[in-house]
């Protein structure tokens, strides 16, 4: 036989190291490969889910079909169309065939806003044909209502992605309606498509690798936000009147402040998650125990959040879910013209706002002024990069973005996770390097998590600043004897898409109410003035003058003309009051403009 290593005149002991380096190289392309054929199986997934799509039949929005002008019905709230009804105007079959041909055109797949990820035209109407004296009967608060659906939230007959490839199997097809599905279908409600959501759906914006990139209505080169986004585009399109999405860090409120629209996020437990998808494996996210997603909707108006609530917590609810919190709506609370005593604050000390959010905010207070509440502005309580930094940190305790690589069972993630991504993965022993040689904010973001996860002692430390969290926002509401707060939604308008991995930072007004669990919506107010579409540096902080301020810069170039929102957050179970003042707002303000871009 053959001997290599005497033929090269190498010795055995440099043979032993060469055929070690060998086999490793061959384990790694090996690995690669695993890798590489997992990655093509997963687009394979996506693209037969995608063409499933392209090739379902409906025919009640063909343009051969139009008995019925679709822009008859764009823009309408809830109350409107039902108006119309009464009137005798239209037809569910008539709005239905209209509103499918429409959302095809602005916002379904192929369109500049592309929100659609599955489409639900031909159910919703042949459904309508079959029970049309029910639908014509039911007089519920949502009675005759085209509505929108988030990807997450089961309907029978369709996908839930969570926008992870592995999740577009055919297998992952809901064989029945979700709870809240179940509910709005009895009330009346006609279900014409589901709303797009970013990977994993962790992000603020839109954004998979199964359905693509949704954009903003306003300005199609920002996001709508996310991780609902799709649903708020097809209701700024004014496509539905209604969306209904999920909120466990801003999710419902974030893409309606940026598209112009009203969210809500309700007090946790008060509606069902059964039937709904985590995006985790079996859907197991233990996280949710600590910080949990929340449906919620976003409205044309504040109304048509208000029917929605209504709708859903009319006792049925927990008829269906036992887990849920048996309380029904109260009519009498949200409908109250007692005074108020409102707090604002413009600032929470770690995210300066813009001008034009911080005006959003004082007009708000106004309009509240005026209607004869009494209203006072107050300092932050606590520290805005606490909330930050502790909700960050739950995040990440895990390690390494674990449960969002396990979610993913072999997809790349996207881009916009890079900077998490970097952060969760730094050594350990490196991290206070890293950290100071950042300016301070991003440095947060690396001392926030830790490679290999947090012991056990460290997360109950955790658990603690969330419970001390809650005494603190607790205590200033008693303490200063007020029934509501109101602040910037957001610090920022709409960012541009793929931008939202430089700019983590600017969702801290967004991630209190998810740690505390109270009640938050948010309405718009203004937009954008000639003027305030700047970021100035020297106007900051000294410890603001950062990296995220520069990226903030760049958000503000261009964005005159896009929508500012204002936010209003009560204690737990207050959510008709939380919803009151909301409306008050609206109705003072009289918010009117219309995104132009998505034409």
């Amino acid at each position: 036989m053959l001997n290599l290593s005497a033929l090269l005149g190498i010795s055995s002991e440099w043979s032993s190291y060469t055929s070690i380096l060998l086999l490793l190289g061959l384990l790694v392309r090996l690995k690669s490969a695993k890798k590489n054929a997992r990655r093509n199986e997963l687009k394979a997934l996506a693209t037969a889910a995608r063409e499933r799509r392209e090739t379902k039949r409906h025919d009640v929005a063909l343009e051969s079909n139009p008995e019925t002008s679709e822009d008859e019905f764009a823009f309408k709230t809830i109350g409107e169309i039902q108006r119309m009804q009464r009137a005798k105007w239209i037809s569910d079959a008539n709005m239905i065939s209209g509103l499918a041909r429409r959302i095809r055109r602005f916002a379904g797949p192929g369109s500049k806003v592309n929100a659609v990820t599955e489409e639900l035209y031909q159910e919703a109407f042949d459904e309508n044909l079959k029970k049309r004296e029910k639908y014509q009967t039911t007089k519920t608060p949502l009675a005759h209502t085209p509505i929108s659906i988030k990807d997450c939230i089961g309907v029978k007959g369709c996908l839930m992605t969570g926008g992870i490839a592995v999740r577009s199997h055919p297998k992952h097809i809901s064989e029945a309606d979700s709870v809240l599905a179940k509910i709005l279908r009895e009330s009346g409600c006609h279900i014409l498509a589901r709303g797009n959501v970013s990977q994993c759906m962790m992000l603020p914006e839109s954004h998979n690798n199964v359905w693509g990139l949704t954009r903003n209505p306003w300005d199609l080169s920002r996001t709508p936000g996310g991780s609902s986004g799709g649903d708020a585009a097809l209701v700024s399109t004014g496509c539905v009147p209604l969306g209904v999405g999920t909120d466990v860090g801003g999710s419902v409120r974030i893409p309606a402040a940026f598209c112009g629209l009203s969210g809500f996020k309700p007090t946790t437990g008060r509606i069902s998650k059964r039937g709904c998808m985590a995006p985790r494996p079996n859907d197991r996210h233990g996280l949710g125990e600590v910080i949990p997603s929340t449906p919620g909707p976003i409205g044309r108006s504040v109304d048509c959040c208000k029917r929605f609530m209504e709708t859903i917590w009319d006792g049925r609810m927990f008829e269906l879910d036992k887990g849920v919190a048996p309380i029904t709506w109260k009519e009498e609370e949200y409908s109250s013209t007692r005074k108020l005593k409102i707090a604002y604050f413009t600032s929470d000390g770690w995210f300066e706002p813009c001008s034009a959010a911080r005006r959003a905010t004082i007009e708000a207070a106004d309009a509240l002024r005026a209607r004869g509440h009494e209203v006072k502005e107050i300092p932050f309580p606590g520290d805005g990069c606490q909330t930050y930094q502790l909700y960050v940190a739950l995040v990440a305790a895990e390690g390494n973005m674990r449960g969002f690589t396990e979610g993913c069972d072999g997809e790349e993630l996207l881009p916009e996770y890079n900077v998490l991504k970097a952060a969760a993965n730094i050594p350990n022993f490196l991290r206070p390097i890293v950290s100071a040689f950042l300016d301070r904010r991003r440095g947060s973001l690396v001392k926030a998590s830790r490679s290999g996860g947090l012991s056990v002692y460290k997360f109950w430390q955790l658990l603690a600043d969330v419970t001390s969290l809650k005494k603190t926002w607790a205590e200033t509401v008693e303490n200063y004897g007020i029934d509501a707060i109101i602040h910037p939604t957001l610090p920022l308008p709409a960012l541009k898409c793929g931008a939202s991995k430089d700019l983590t930072g600017a969702f801290s007004y967004t991630l209190l109410a998810n740690l505390i669990l109270w009640p938050s919506g948010t309405v718009p107010v203004t937009t954008v003035k000639r003027g305030e579409d700047k970021y100035p540096l020297e106007d900051l902080p000294p410890f603001q003058r950062d990296f995220w301020a520069k990226k903030a810069g760049e958000t503000m170039e261009g964005s005159c003309g896009m929508p500012m929102s204002v936010a209003v957050l009560t204690p737990p179970m207050r959510d008709e009051l939380c919803l009151r003042v909301m409306r008050e707002i609206e109705e003072e303000v009289k918010f009117e403009a219309r995104p132009k871009a998505y034409f």
